[in-house]
């Protein structure tokens, strides 16, 4: 089913539902790939914390180099089932295999084997992720619209690391090894993916578009023509290379500094908890104050909380658990509002002239997501070893204040650096209305060149007149 852009795809929550369904078996590794597998790789498997982090950071930025790749191949793509959904389907076996091989290493694996596995892997969550979060941003064309999907879509990403943490739990004792863990999680994931893509791909369909491009012009070209996009892409850089600094060392911070040995996945299981309850306060904010604003408020949030956490004594589990509820209630904003914002600035790309290219906005969003995560592993994990952490050694003042440094006062200044870039974002609700509107206008206009062959200007000045407010608002090219 392919749906005109001409009328509204119905956004009932069944089908919002069924969109958010890939993003539980998805995300149920999210949490994994980058607290568990580090430590599994280097505690079981007997790979180095210099070669695990040097290993999870060329794979990150092998990866980002197929994004672009992906997105405008996706863009480009014609097909009767769209150009979205025929890339997920195509991309789902691999994936699968790909999850099985990671998460479940023979004996005797080594760097070589994480290198060849972890690659393949990010290639074809590619291949699923970039056309799946461009379905849900062209799910819709308004400011709150987009909200919503990505409100539902993070409560999906929400309830799969959510299960990541729950069903360890359930079924395994407390003392289990990371392997055990691992291999639990990848055959959930199995089970649960094809099932979800196919419900999605099912229940919603796609919109299609008659506006045309008229320049040209990939992931360089919208970076020079559209400012707001390359501020917020640093904004993502800068953001996610400090709170993955802190991801990338929390399951020895939890263990080794607050001296919560067996917690740590109850832990993670209270962080998403709360981040679900927050996402319906988070959608309402978004549009009452703005995306951007939520963000900076969200990041300011757990930046005090991560703060805080440095300062908790040993063992006090309860004062822990507080300051993790208050991280997970900022995580519903820095996961649901980005895609949206994505959306958002691919509709003032096409504004100005580049057609619809989702697709490629949301890849170059996509590869600077894996640039930050690859640099947060590829700084935390040597840099705790630089300072001296030794995980032999138990609690110590060494090991303490190494975790505390790394994951606490570091990734705290990178993120709170990021809140400069996004603060006064410029594409706010009332900017996207404007260039809603130009857009409507311009399909317009394509429609009845379509329908009769000839245009002539006079035809639509009275149905969509754009004021010189609104002209003045759309002019500025360096907001």
């Amino acid at each position: 089913m392919v749906v005109s852009v001409g009328r509204q795809e119905c956004l009932s929550k069944g089908r919002l539902a069924a969109f958010a369904s890939p993003a539980v078996p998805l995300m149920m590794l999210a949490a994994p790939l980058v607290n568990y597998l580090p430590t599994y790789y280097v505690s079981e498997v007997g790979i180095s914390l210099y070669w695990a982090g040097l290993a999870f950071m060329f794979a990150r930025l092998w990866d980002g180099i197929t994004d672009p790749l992906i997105g405008t191949l996706s863009d480009a793509t014609q097909s009767r089932f769209g150009k979205r959904r025929i890339w997920i389907l195509g991309g789902l076996l691999p994936f699968i295999i790909c999850v099985y091989n990671l998460f479940n290493a023979p004996e005797g694996a080594g760097v070589g084997y994480l290198l060849v596995w972890i690659s393949l892997f990010y290639i074809f969550w590619t291949v699923i992720q970039v056309p799946y979060l461009s379905w849900g941003a062209e799910l819709t064309t308004s400011y709150q619209g987009r909200s919503r999907v990505f409100g539902f879509r993070e409560t999906g990403t929400t309830v799969g690391i959510f299960l990541s943490a729950l069903i360890p739990v359930i079924f395994l004792d407390d003392d289990a090894m990371m392997s055990e863990v691992l291999t639990l999680i990848s055959y959930v994931v199995i089970v649960l993916m094809p099932v979800a893509v196919f419900t999605a791909l099912y229940f919603v369909g796609e919109r299609t578009s008659s506006i045309k491009n008229t320049h040209s012009g990939g992931l360089i070209g919208a970076l020079k023509n559209n400012k707001p996009y390359l501020r917020f892409l640093t904004y993502t850089l800068v953001f996610m290379s400090g709170i993955n600094i802190s991801n990338a060392v929390i399951v020895f911070f939890i263990q080794y500094r607050l001296g919560l040995t067996n917690a740590f996945l109850e832990v993670v299981f209270i962080i998403y908890t709360a981040a679900i309850m927050g996402m319906p306060l988070c959608v309402m904010l978004a549009h009452r104050i703005g995306r951007h604003k939520l963000l900076s408020f969200s990041i300011l949030l757990v930046s005090g909380m991560t703060i805080l956490l440095a300062f908790v004594p040993e063992n006090h589990y309860w004062l822990a658990v507080a300051c993790y509820v208050c991280v997970g209630f900022g995580n519903s904003a820095l996961w649901a509002m980005p895609p949206a914002i994505i959306g958002d600035l691919a509709d003032y790309g096409n504004f100005k002239g580049y057609g619809e290219k989702t697709g490629l906005y949301m890849a170059g969003y996509n590869m600077v997501v894996k640039l930050g995560m690859a640099l947060g592993v590829g700084i935390g994990l040597p840099l705790l070893r630089f300072l001296g952490f030794d995980a032999t050694a138990g609690i110590n003042a060494e090991n303490s204040y190494a975790l505390v440094v790394v994951n606490c006062f570091i990734p705290v200044l990178i993120m709170s650096a990021s809140v400069i870039l996004i603060w006064r974002f410029p594409i706010d609700v009332h900017r996207h209305a404007v260039i809603r509107k130009w857009l409507d206008r311009r399909r317009l206009i394509s429609n009845r060149v379509k329908s009769v062959g000839v245009f002539r200007t006079e035809d639509t000045k009275a149905e969509l007149p754009i004021n010189p407010v609104d002209r003045t608002l759309l002019a500025a090219d360096d907001f």
